[in-house]
């Protein structure tokens, strides 16, 4: 075996020293370019942004996005003066003055993927491939606030190693924070609302903590597709239509993964997921009745369980087929006119420990009773195997409905 001596040791030390010390802080004042700041950064660097409100700041070639970040390791710091309002925050703002050349220009207010990788290159083409052979290694955000964006606030691709903290996103039309592509991210106490899609949506990604966020006010507070491993933990979501969405990959952007599993829901206040559905009714999204607190769709392998689960008129939890859930809301999502891509049972579900008051007390018109937990599968597309619900709470007080043959929740898999 090696040794390695003191000078050894201090020769390491000494050259991390000195990576550490090459790295620059470049500050941006009101009246100054973020996106100028970031295209001189080298990575490592840090871009401190000074409180303001910066419109449309992006006058570059690439002005689809309101930042455009490929540097590797790039610090982004809106330094947040607390306590004075809005003339504290770091404010990134999409202004609509009637232009129509800038309606088609900015459309996602932060943007993080590798060079020319943009936002609507398909993951399984060619260009997407060279995307995933190039990925972004690493990306730290915090501090700022993304106002009405007409695409995503805060979105990435192909990044891996990335945390969101304490960002606000407001209005952005499609989904507020959305990692999508991505590998190795923690979200945390992050804030976001005013979406008709998702408030936060991980989708595609692997290895993402979800922590502390509060989500409302939108179609989906949270949702997850054709991910896996993601911990979701101490989030508040409420007033949205549907609070949390975990959905088969046929309601989501990108192609099936051969494992899709291990998304763990738990220790959530999911409350009042009550709002009328405001996405447009021609979308996946705006075919979702509004009420739910959790909705699993067709999906397997996963966690919800220690969550406070109250007041979602519809049911605090809801879990079903793929395919019913699709013929109650569009027909033309259904699985005759779109044929599931994946296996449409939900399965090797555990939904356990929750703590259900006052759901299912005014449900939608679609033909499904209002209760604390709906379990719905159509057999033999849906059989419906190894799901587990136990222990949820007030014990022997929680409402339910199953389509099993003997009208019980299911416990083959506990």
């Amino acid at each position: 075996m090696r040794k390695h001596g003191f000078s050894t040791l201090f020769a390491v030390a000494a050259f991390v020293g000195a990576t550490a010390s090459q790295a620059a802080v470049h500050r941006v004042y009101p009246g100054e370019s973020i996106q100028d700041a970031i295209d001189v950064a080298a990575p490592g660097d840090t871009v401190l942004v000074e409180p303001g409100v910066y419109e449309n700041p992006n006058t570059g070639e690439d002005d689809k996005y309101g930042l455009r970040i490929s540097t590797p390791n790039l610090r982004l710091i809106g330094k947040v003066k607390k306590g004075r309002g809005e003339d504290g925050k770091v404010i990134i703002r999409y202004k609509d003055d009637g232009d129509e050349d800038k309606k088609t220009g900015q459309q996602t207010g932060i943007y993080a993927a590798p060079a020319g990788c943009d936002y609507d290159v398909k993951d399984d083409s060619d260009e997407g491939q060279a995307c995933r052979s190039n990925e972004l290694k690493g990306f730290y955000l915090r501090g700022f606030t993304v106002e009405d964006f007409p695409v995503n606030g805060i979105q990435t691709r192909w990044v891996d190693g990335f945390e969101f903290v304490r960002n606000e996103s407001a209005r952005n039309l499609n989904n507020g924070i959305y990692p999508t592509l991505s590998a190795n991210g923690l979200v945390r106490n992050n804030e976001s609302y005013g979406s008709l899609d998702t408030a936060m949506w991980v989708a595609g990604s692997e290895n993402v903590r979800v922590i502390g966020n509060e989500l409302y006010d939108s179609t989906i507070g949270f949702e997850i597709t054709v991910s896996n491993n993601v911990k979701v933990a101490h989030n508040e979501i409420y007033q949205n239509t549907v609070g949390v969405g975990l959905f088969h990959p046929n309601g989501a952007g990108n192609p099936q993964l051969p494992e899709m599993k291990d998304w763990v829901i738990e220790h959530n206040d999911i409350r009042e997921n009550n709002l009328p559905n405001p996405a447009d009714p021609g979308s996946f999204q705006g075919g979702l009745p509004p009420g739910y607190g959790v909705l699993l769709l067709g999906v397997s392998d996963h966690v919800v369980a220690k969550n406070d689960v109250s007041d979602n008129n519809g049911a605090g939890i809801g879990i079903l087929g793929w395919c019913t859930a699709t013929s109650l809301g569009n027909p033309a999502r259904n699985c005759v006119n779109d044929p599931p891509q994946a296996d449409p049972s939900a399965n090797n579900n555990f939904v356990a420990l929750n703590r259900m008051t006052g759901n299912g007390e005014a449900p939608p018109p679609i033909g499904l009773p209002g209760v604390d937990i709906l379990y719905v599968q159509t057999p033999p597309i849906e059989p419906g195997t190894g799901n587990c619900f136990k222990k949820n709470k007030p014990k022997n007080d929680v409402t339910f409905y199953s389509s099993e043959p003997d009208g019980e929740l299911p416990t083959d898999g506990c």
